[in-house]
């Protein structure tokens, strides 16, 4: 299933618990594979950077502030589709029968 912005149905307050279909779940994985991807990337770009910086500290402090600013918008984006992050491109997604796990790259879920 192909993700379009017509996949997207709800946006979640990020205090708001989401318990999803199995479907639903499903449907999710292509949207969490997007935004993974994208911010791994993104991640070892600065990864790289900070490398490099190692003998500027000032350098290395404005990358390593980009580098938790691009954490933290990762873990919001996941709680906004109502599942939960459990680490760097891990995700937990609460379901009707206890819930799913899904770490990046899999294409699919596993049940918990």
């Amino acid at each position: 299933m192909e993700t379009t912005l017509d996949n997207v149905r709800t946006i979640y307050p990020l205090n708001k618990t989401k318990v999803f279909t199995t479907e639903e779940a499903q449907d999710l994985v292509p949207l969490l594979m997007l935004i993974s991807s994208k911010t791994k990337r993104e991640l070892n770009t600065l990864n790289s950077q900070l490398g490099f910086c190692k003998n500027n500290s000032e350098k290395a402090i404005l990358i390593q502030d980009k580098i938790n600013v691009t954490l933290g918008a990762w873990s919001d984006k996941i709680r906004r589709l109502g599942a939960i992050p459990v680490s760097l491109c891990k995700v937990r997604i609460p379901a009707e029968d206890g819930q799913y796990l899904w770490e990046y790259p899999e294409k699919r879920l596993l049940m918990q």
